[in-house]
C-alpha cells in the first residue's frame, strides 16, 4: 500500500493540441492555466482537479511524497512500470497501469508553480473520475488495497467511489453502462449547476451528446460527450443526498 495524497492531473491524450485547447477552451469554457502550457502539453482547472491536454499520452497522475518509495512498494507487491523513473526537469513519474490496462502515473512535482486564479465557469468542480473496469471486485482489490485509496462507505455497491482526496475515482463495468466490448478509459464528470441548461449552450456550440435529452439516474443528471479526440466526458448535477442526508 503507498500513500497516494491526491490526484495531481488527468492526462486527456490529444492529437492535435490546437483542435484540443480550442475545445476545453472556447466550447467548455474552463480556465486554461497559462503558467502550466506549452508546445505540447495544456492545463485546464476545472476547481478541485487538473486536465492536461497531452500530447505524450494520457492516464491519471497519483500524488506521492517519493516516487521512487512508493514505486518499490508497488513492485515489491508484484506490479510492473512500463519504463525507468523520469525526471521531466519540474516533477517526477513512474507510469504503470491497473489490471485492466488503465493508465497510472506515479507524480510528485518538486519545482514550485507560480498560482493562478482561473476564471468563473459553468463547471464548478470534477465530481468523479470514471474508470471502466472488467471485474469490480478485483478493481477495489487494487484501488483500495494496492493503491490504499479509501473506499467511500455511503456510495453503492454497485458504483463503489475511492477517494484520492481532491477527487474521488468511480469504477464500474461496460455491463453497468449498457455493455459493449472493454477498452480502458477514464470518464470526466463536470459538475455543473444545470445539466439541461449546460447541454443546450454546448449543443449550440456544436457539441452532439450521446442522448438527446439528459439521463436521470434517479440520484443524479447527467450528459455523455466526447472531446474531438473521443475522450469521455460527461456534464454531472448530483440532487440527492447520500443516505446520511449528505451531500458529495
Amino acid at each position: 500500500m503507498i500513500d497516494a495524497q491526491r490526484v495531481d492531473f488527468i492526462a486527456v491524450p490529444v492529437s492535435d493540441l490546437t483542435v484540443a485547447d480550442a475545445f476545453y477552451d472556447e466550447t467548455l469554457g474552463l480556465g486554461r492555466n497559462p503558467n502550466a502550457s506549452g508546445e505540447r502539453w495544456v492545463e485546464y482547472e476545472t476547481g478541485n482537479l487538473t486536465i492536461a491536454l497531452s500530447t505524450f499520452g494520457g492516464g491519471v497522475a497519483v500524488g506521492v511524497a517519493d516516487v521512487d518509495e512508493a514505486r518499490g512498494t508497488l513492485e515489491d507487491a508484484g506490479l510492473e512500470f512500463s519504463m525507468d523513473t523520469f525526471d521531466s526537469g519540474v516533477c517526477n513519474g513512474a507510469p504503470f497501469a491497473d489490471p485492466d490496462g488503465n493508465r497510472l502515473l506515479l507524480h510528485h512535482r518538486y519545482a514550485p508553480l507560480e498560482t493562478w486564479k482561473p476564471p468563473p465557469t459553468d463547471v464548478q468542480r470534477t465530481d468523479f473520475i470514471g474508470v471502466n473496469v472488467k471485474d469490480r471486485a478485483a478493481a477495489a482489490d487494487f484501488y483500495g488495497g494496492t493503491l490504499g485509496l479509501q473506499r467511500n462507505p455511503l456510495t453503492h455497491d454497485d458504483w463503489p467511489e475511492f477517494d484520492a482526496g481532491n477527487i474521488v475515482l468511480l469504477t464500474s463495468t461496460p455491463e453497468q453502462k449498457g455493455g459493449g466490448e472493454y477498452e480502458p478509459v477514464y470518464t470526466i464528470a463536470l459538475r455543473v449547476l444545470d445539466v439541461a441548461a449546460s447541454m443546450d449552450r454546448l449543443r449550440a456550440a456544436g457539441v452532439e451528446f450521446a442522448f438527446p435529452e439528459l439521463y436521470d439516474t434517479g440520484v443524479c443528471h447527467m450528459a455523455f460527450f466526447s472531446d474531438p479526440d473521443g475522450n469521455a466526458l460527461m456534464l454531472h448535477h448530483r440532487y440527492a443526498p447520500y443516505s446520511d442526508g449528505s451531500m458529495p
